[in-house]
């Protein structure tokens, strides 16, 4: 039969498309841009202030890898793997704003690396809100290009723990564990052990981390096996480095150290003895709230399991929560890191508790973007944590400010200090010791040594005879400026624009002054030559009979004549009585005198012995120059007012001397004797038809 239907049109096939993928809406990189932030800060703010110096710190850390300068004395509680981390560096240049910069970049990528090894934990989000909390903070900002260990250990810290909750899943993260504590142990061998104390614990009881048990005493193992051979070869073992370590600490023992930290908050920098006020109570809010929001954070975290526990109960029902462990973790091992530094020390420093706030940073980020998320309205909330976050890190920059300027005065004036000590005539090799002087030293390019104190690595008698063979400065602050008994003859020379004098031994003095002499510029050591002093104590060591009988004729009448300089320059005379004790020289005077507020201005004077009531001048007429300091320590004051009980409120001066100057007669020729520090006496007869000097000599 024959089929009559027309046939269907011819339907066209469809041409094959290519293959797209679903599209994933890529989140921005928070954690890049936080890491970034945080090196642009420093470079902008931190760099700027502290990139012409180190600190005293540093310059130890320094010194152990700079092939330029002789290696400071390195104390029982160090650690080097902060040496070893720059010494890249320092052995390629030793341009300082340049290890600044290069520390800047790296610490802000070592931030980055830590915190990222959480992301697969708690999400991008929340890792990058506690890693711009921690940055935040003042003391991580003016860490990052400093040459101090705890900004490592802090993030190291960080690393660490990630990796371990991370090792149940990853099998490769044991090793990464393995390395970064190994790192923390080196940069900072106490730390390490509290830091994987905690680790080994959790271990032990929980059987899916019992696999780190290995990579926990690797780690620590390699990172102290340098802190233990030191021990061994320095210290005579383990525990003999320990016990020394605990003397430099101030004794190790129970300390309720909690107000210490309060104080310090906002600087000093370092708080020892921590006797300062808190200073800007309006900027510690984060500080403060850290407590209350670790403890929300520990109720958040409890209250996820509880809920897990009933979505198990109650298949199909949703769970938006994280581990237990991912939040408890962190805040155990922030508080085994924190507790040496707050029970144990007797001091503080706002840096000890930088790898506890890291580690907090975590959970309470978490805390913050829960407490969002769970709002009925969470834009208003998000909102609310926003404004708090930008007034919380606007108080940091304006401490950070604040310390990175105060860094810049304290490190300036270690530099100044050098450069005064070259223009003395300090140069390599050359021995610096006393107040400050490892950092002096190292940026004038001497040894450092000390004879007591945490630092003591000389004894006395050694150092009077090095410095026989060596340029030798010892230092003292102007509010103590007596040196030590083996130093009572050396000159003493006022360092301009800072708080130290420098003594050289007498011989080292006269060099200085014969150099002054043949380059024919009198002038050329400005004030420093012209205010070359010693104590009345080191005048006696160096002319026991002179001084005799100087002081002879000052204590036969109880008034002198004293003059001074008035504000305008021109001179003041009045009276004054002059003492002699304790190995001094002293000066007291009403508070509020005209003669007291001269010299509190410009400490110059000149005291004439009393005459006498006729014109014999029996003993010679008597005269002493120098420069008054004025006594503030409590004690000495309170032990002179003992002993002389002066009218009370008073004010009293201790002697520096630069000049004394005797006139006499012996037969019919006037004889003048003349002493000034680091130089004999020199006698000068004067006859009817000679007016030349006669010789120098003793008295």
């Amino acid at each position: 039969m024959e089929n009559t239907a027309a046939p269907a049109a011819a339907t066209p096939r469809p041409r094959p498309q290519p293959f797209e993928p679903a599209r994933r809406r890529r989140s921005a990189p928070w954690l890049a841009l936080v890491a970034a932030g945080y090196a642009l800060v420093q470079l902008l703010v931190v760099v700027p202030h502290i990139g012409h110096a180190l600190g005293w710190d540093e310059s130890v850390y320094v010194s152990q890898v700079d092939p330029r300068n002789p290696a400071a004395y390195f104390s029982a509680p160090r650690s080097r793997g902060i040496s070893m981390l720059v010494a890249p560096v320092v052995a390629v240049t030793s341009s300082i704003p340049v290890l600044r910069v290069l520390l800047a970049v790296l610490s802000a990528v070592a931030l980055y690396a830590a915190f990222r090894v959480w992301r697969r934990l708690l999400g991008p989000g929340t890792v990058a809100l506690a890693a711009l909390l921690f940055a935040g903070l003042w003391i991580t900002q003016i860490s990052g290009p400093a040459v101090m260990p705890n900004l490592w250990v802090a993030l190291g810290a960080v690393a660490a723990v990630g990796w371990f909750l991370r090792l149940p899943a990853e099998r490769n993260a044991r090793w990464w564990l393995a390395a970064v504590i190994a790192g923390v142990t080196l940069v900072r061998t106490p730390d390490g052990g509290w830091l994987a104390l905690p680790l080994l614990g959790a271990a032990v009881v929980v059987r899916a981390w019992r696999p780190a048990l290995p990579a926990l005493l690797g780690g620590l193992a390699l990172g102290a096996m340098q802190w233990v051979g030191e021990a061994y070869a320095r210290f005579g073992g383990i525990m003999d480095r320990l016990k020394v370590s605990s003397d430099v600490e101030g004794g190790m023992g129970l300390h309720f150290n909690v107000g210490a930290a309060l104080r310090s908050l906002n600087g000093p920098q370092l708080c020892r003895p921590c006797e300062v006020p808190l200073r800007h109570p309006e900027l510690t809010a984060w500080w403060l709230a850290l407590p209350l929001l670790t403890a929300a954070a520990i109720v958040m975290a409890v209250r996820d399991r509880r809920d897990r526990r009933e979505r198990v109960s109650r298949p199909g029902a949703p769970h938006l929560g994280h581990s237990l462990a991912l939040s408890i973790l962190p805040i155990v091992c922030a508080t085994a890191l924190a507790l040496p530094y707050l029970l144990l020390i007797g001091y503080f420093a706002p840096r000890f508790l930088m790898p506890s706030y890291a580690l907090l940073a975590l959970p309470i980020a978490e805390l913050a973007l829960r407490t969002v998320k769970a709002a009925r309205s969470p834009q208003p909330v998000a909102v609310a944590v926003g404004v708090v976050i930008t007034l919380q890190l606007a108080s940091q920059y304006v401490v950070l400010g604040r310390s990175a300027a105060q860094s810049e005065r304290v490190n300036g004036s270690y530099r100044t200090a050098a450069a005064a000590l070259h223009r003395l005539g300090l140069r390599p090799p050359c021995l610096v010791a006393g107040d400050r002087a490892l950092p002096i030293a190292y940026h004038a390019g001497c040894a450092s040594a000390q004879t007591s104190g945490n630092n003591r690595s000389i004894a006395p008698a050694a150092l009077v005879l090095r410095s026989a063979r060596e340029p030798t400065a010892l230092l003292t602050h102007r509010s103590r400026p007596r040196p030590p008994a083996y130093a009572q003859t050396w000159v003493a020379y006022p360092l301009p624009g800072t708080g130290w004098i420098a003594h050289l031994p007498p011989d080292q003095a006269r060099e200085v002054r014969s150099r002054q002499k043949e380059s024919g510029n009198p002038g050329s050591m400005g004030p420093m030559m012209t205010a070359t002093t010693t104590s009345w104590g080191g005048f006696e060591a160096a002319e026991p009979e002179f001084s005799a009988v100087v002081r002879e004729r000052f204590q036969r009448y109880r008034h002198h004549v004293l003059a001074t300089l008035r504000q305008d320059g021109s001179p003041r005379v009045t009276g004054l009585e002059a003492d002699f004790r304790f190995g001094e020289m002293w000066l007291g005077m009403m508070p509020d005198s005209r003669k007291a507020l001269d010299l509190r201005r410009d400490a110059r004077f000149a005291i004439h012995a009393n005459p006498g009531p006729d014109t014999g001048m029996d003993g010679g007429d008597v005269r002493v120059s120098g420069r008054a300091v004025e006594v503030t320590d409590p004690e000495m004051l309170a032990r002179f007012a003992e002993e002389v009980h002066p009218p009370e409120p008073f004010r009293l001066f201790r002697v520096e001397v630069t000049e004394v100057v005797r006139t006499a007669v012996e037969g019919s020729d006037p004889v003048l004797q003349t002493w000034r520090p680091g130089e004999p006496v020199r006698t000068t007869r004067r006859g009817a038809d000679d007016s030349a000097p006669q010789g120098e000599g003793g008295s």
